[in-house]
């Protein structure tokens, strides 16, 4: 692409991106995410020296084997191609492009993965390790114990959480005080804004709801239930998932189990007490069906 077509290409993609955001209502982490597969897509055409707008199918196939021979696994590739077909669906109908190379090519099928999830004897060890307390430090880089006991509590309550309600971790990190319902010192359910900005209301067991309503006693309703400190912003995801590893170390279990397969958890629990399938997809979210078949393991 010569520099005004990199130019063209830029200020499209922005608009792009403004376009998922704002009117579609698309997760800062998704319009991320299209952002860096559409980057790796203006390299490859930079190197081809090809322009963006005058791509042909031909093109495409091209760029996949490309992706596939430098080891690009095929989720991300499929990934990619949807990335591509969402754009030249939306340039087109903008009158950026003529033509959707994308639209006739043979897209690239998902190998359909089984999910990971914990056994009820894993869950029980992964409880039993947050709530030993006896690897806590009296100190460390200056904090005292019940400042270290406090942020490992948090993560015990974030966890616990996505357990018993089946959050997604970028959902749980994003509740506010004013998102959870309370009724007699008891959190009875959440109010989640899920991807595509959609809304549903998720049940919080009585058990957990005593102990997740009393954490949040005294909080504004502004606030973030998960926030490090008043009137703060809650952990990262990354900082969470580094947090569950060292616990899932610590207890013993050798699945590789991250803040999503504790969600993955929650559905094998549903399904193990008899939930309908259609009950388990708006319980988490889902808007096809056919993603949530893959807990039908």
């Amino acid at each position: 692409m010569t520099t005004t077509e990199l130019s063209q290409f830029s200020q499209a993609r922005k608009e792009f991106l403004a376009y998922l955001k704002y009117t579609k209502g698309h997760r800062d982490t998704t319009c991320y995410n299209y952002g860096s597969d559409l980057n790796i897509w203006e390299r490859w055409l930079k190197e081809a020296e090809l322009d963006w707008r005058e791509v042909s199918p031909v093109d495409l196939e091209r760029y996949v084997a490309t992706l596939s021979r430098n080891g690009t696994g095929p989720h991300a590739v499929a990934r990619k191609v949807s990335s591509l077909a969402t754009f030249y669906k939306w340039a087109k109908r903008q009158g950026l492009v003529e033509d959707d190379p994308v639209y006739l090519i043979e897209k690239p099928k998902r190998p359909r993965r089984i999910p990971v999830w914990m056994e009820k004897e894993e869950q029980a060890a992964l409880y039993k390790a947050m709530r030993n307390h006896d690897d806590i430090p009296d100190t460390i880089f200056g904090r005292p114990r019940a400042a270290l006991l406090a942020i490992r509590q948090r993560y015990e309550l974030l966890f616990e959480l996505i357990q018993k309600t089946g959050l997604r971790i970028s959902e749980a990190l994003g509740l506010k005080v004013q998102d959870i319902r309370v009724v007699d010192g008891v959190a009875r359910s959440i109010r989640v804004i899920g991807k595509g900005n959609k809304e549903r209301l998720v049940p919080v067991p009585d058990s957990f709801g005593r102990v997740f309503a009393l954490s949040l006693a005294g909080k504004p309703a502004s606030e973030y239930a998960f926030a490090k400190s008043p009137g703060g912003k809650p952990m990262t995801a990354r900082a969470a998932r580094d947090y569950l590893d060292k616990l899932v170390e610590k207890a013993g279990i050798e699945k590789p189990i991250t803040p999503h397969k504790l969600r993955h958890t929650y559905a094998t629990r549903l399904l193990e007490n008899n939930a309908q399938l259609i009950d388990i997809q708006a319980l988490l979210g889902h808007e096809s069906i056919a993603t949530t078949q893959i807990y039908t393991h």
